[in-house]
């Protein structure tokens, strides 16, 4: 995505929109970066990447949007992709990670709806979840990544499949690796803390001439902290060790002002153990869990005439995960994803108040599992996706932006599916309130396992797939409203509301066969997000964000959709009172959430943690910070029936230190 320097016209009304994230700063370049090497476009300097990754005004789109800038973050003490989305409205994610804490699952649940399902995450404008992973990747993806090699971070929420088709029923998670700026230049980050916990990354980049490069490298290992509910802990050593190798490399060569070539690379090897006790069928079993991705990317981006801009990108994804079990009935598991696409993109600009985003998507994803020790192999599952999208945005009078977006997706699995979203946005009172509204439909199609005609056993269970599974598909509408108010400080609200059909589950008569099925009747999602941010510049520096969701996730049965939320706050209120000092607090909490099963009510919480970022002159900064700043106790994730025992409990206080040097 390319970015000019040049300022946006009328930057109250993007400042406005940026509250639609808790912890949102303008990205700023690298001042020594000469103005002259780096190529202007047509394209607005702050945009979101709403059409394939083609970049789009970002007080022109329409669409609730959060713009998450990674290094500001880091300032924070948020070093995880985990920890950064608890701060975006109308998001819930468990403050430290998922079922087995950092590094196994972190489900990010928008509006009351699961990234399981229906939250597409990308990076580097490939797809991470194929569409028959069943949310594995995603999952696993946002439980593991750093911040470290993050550049662009945007969290679209609401019905996106007329741009991004299946699995955006709910939102898109779009990341991008971080070009390279400026003079060549270098840091070492290292930070030590509880849990036998360190973190060390090394990242260097910049640009000569024509080149530019952009290449880190983290390591990061913790123990975690495993409790259970009835106050026993494991006897194991170490029983849910995370480690994680991960790197990320980009490339970028300007052939000439108008034209540039982008190579990326990113690789994980990680691991961890998911130790379960005892229950009433055997022993305890701790599993150990590995991951193995490999991301490879190369794009073209031109201007062809003054008015018509093109891209063309090929990517290759794998994401290879076993799951081994010691001691345990439950046999080894390997999961395999292989992704690949293929896109074309072009930005026509007709006249000042016309342009025209189209292009082609290709797809194809192959998902295998394997139980070598059950005999079972779940493979063959080769889906081919190919695809047609555009969009139309005008502006009929000044300030009034109104965008139509359409896609055709025709797949060997579910053949075609056409998907439509509009959008309008309009400014006034001097570009100081801007009102937005959208309306789009989005998709979710059947996943492997759960069409597959073979049984599969999970532990005691067998699951039986349905091949005339339809797609799950919603309608979802936004209407939202920003305003600033005084000078820096912004206000904004939003309501939505979604409409859920076909939903995927599962039948069964005795609690150990389950079939797959589409539910009869639907589901709906509505509900209000509230924001606030402000900076007193003048009064040490000092600046606040504060982010309120009220949601009403019900089933068609009238109940709460399980492993969801119905209250969800962030805030952070952070003041400098010494030159080059930054300190704050910052808050997550949530209200009304609901567990696996329709009689499971899991405890609310408020989790508290400080931190403070101290540069001692160009080259060192020091750090501290303390999760779980009160040691709140609250049930992370819910055992099974049978495993009471099994319900664990959060990590309690944590702190952490240490240091970045920079040359």
């Amino acid at each position: 995505m390319k970015k000019t320097l040049i300022s946006p016209k009328g930057s109250p009304a993007v400042l406005a929109l940026a509250l639609a994230s808790s912890c949102v700063y303008a990205q700023q370049e690298n001042p020594s970066t000469p103005t002259a090497e780096v190529p202007e476009t047509e394209l607005a300097p702050v945009t979101v990447s709403a059409h394939e990754g083609t970049a789009v005004p970002y007080d022109a789109t329409g669409v609730s949007v959060s713009i998450l800038a990674p290094e500001e973050l880091k300032k924070e003490g948020i070093y995880s992709v985990t920890e950064a989305l608890t701060t975006v409205p109308g998001t819930y994610v468990l403050p430290g990670g998922g079922s087995s804490q950092r590094g196994n699952i972190s489900d990010l649940v928008i509006r009351g709806m699961s990234s399981q399902r229906y939250v597409l995450s990308m990076m580097d404008g490939m797809r991470l979840d194929g569409m028959n992973s069943d949310g594995l990747v995603t999952n696993g993806f946002i439980s593991r990544a750093p911040m470290f090699g993050m550049g662009t971070m945007e969290l679209l929420r609401g019905a996106e499949g007329a741009v991004y088709g299946s699995g955006a029923m709910s939102g898109v998670l779009f990341m991008e690796t971080p070009e390279g700026k400026g003079t060549p230049s270098a840091s070492v980050f290292n930070e030590y803390g509880s849990f036998d916990s360190y973190t060390g990354n090394f990242t260097t980049q910049g640009r000569s001439g024509k080149t530019a490069y952009f290449l880190s490298s983290t390591y990061e290992h913790t123990n975690n902290d495993i409790k259970y509910a009835d106050g026993s802990k494991p006897t194991l050593k170490h029983p849910a060790r995370f480690l994680n190798w991960s790197q990320a490399l980009r490339l970028d060569h300007y052939l000439n002002e108008k034209n540039k070539l982008t190579f990326t690379y990113r690789r994980e090897d990680a691991s961890c153990r998911y130790y379960s006790p005892a229950n009433s069928y055997g022993s305890a079993s701790n599993s150990i869990y590995t991951f193995r991705t490999n991301l490879i990317t190369a794009k073209y981006q031109g201007e062809i005439t003054d008015k018509w801009t093109t891209s063309l990108m090929a990517g290759y994804y794998d994401s290879d995960k076993t799951i081994g079990a010691r001691g345990s009935s439950v046999s080894p598991w390997i999961y395999e994803l292989d992704n690949v696409q293929i896109e074309w993109r072009n930005l026509y600009k007709w006249n000042e108040k016309n342009r025209t985003t189209a292009g082609l998507a290709w797809t194809r994803t192959d998902f295998d599992t394997v139980n070598e020790d059950q005999e079972q192999k779940n493979n063959g599952n080769l889906d081919s996706v190919l695809s047609v999208f555009a969009e139309h945005t005008f502006e009929p009078v000044k300030g009034w932006t109104n965008s139509l977006a359409a896609r055709l997706d025709s797949s060997n699995v579910f053949h075609e599916l056409f998907t439509l979203r509009g959008a309008t946005n309009y400014k006034f009172n001097r570009e100081r309130t801007r009102v937005f509204a959208s309306v789009g439909r989005g998709y979710a199609a059947p996943s492997a396992f759960q069409r597959s005609a073979a049984t599969y056993k999970a532990g005691f269970y067998e699951y039986y797939g349905n091949p005339n599974l339809d797609c799950e598909t919603d309608w979802t509408v936004d209407f939202g409203l920003e305003q600033q108010w005084m000078k820096d400080h912004f206000l904004a609200a939003t309501l939505f509301w979604t409409r859920a059909e076909n939903a995927i589950g599962t039948d069964s008569s005795d609690y150990m066969h389950y079939y797959y099925v589409n539910k009869e009747g639907h589901q709906t999602y509505q509900g209000v997000e509230l924001t606030a941010r402000g900076t007193f510049e003048h009064h040490w520096n000092t600046g606040y964000t504060l982010a309120w969701t009220l949601t009403q996730p019900k089933t068609g049965d009238d109940e709460q959709v399980v492993n969801s939320v119905r209250q969800t706050w962030s805030a952070d209120l952070h003041t400098s009172p010494v030159k080059k000092l930054v300190t704050g607090i910052g808050l997550v909490a949530a209200v009304g959430r609901r567990g696996l099963d329709a009689n499971t009510r899991l405890d609310n919480y408020v989790v508290l943690r400080w931190y403070a970022n101290y540069e001692v002159n160009d080259h060192l900064s020091i750090h501290v910070r303390v999760e779980n700043l009160t040691n709140e106790k609250f049930i992370l994730s819910q055992g099974g029936w049978n495993t009471p025992s099994d319900t664990m409990i959060n990590p309690g206080t944590a702190v952490y230190a240490g240091c970045t040097v920079r040359f």
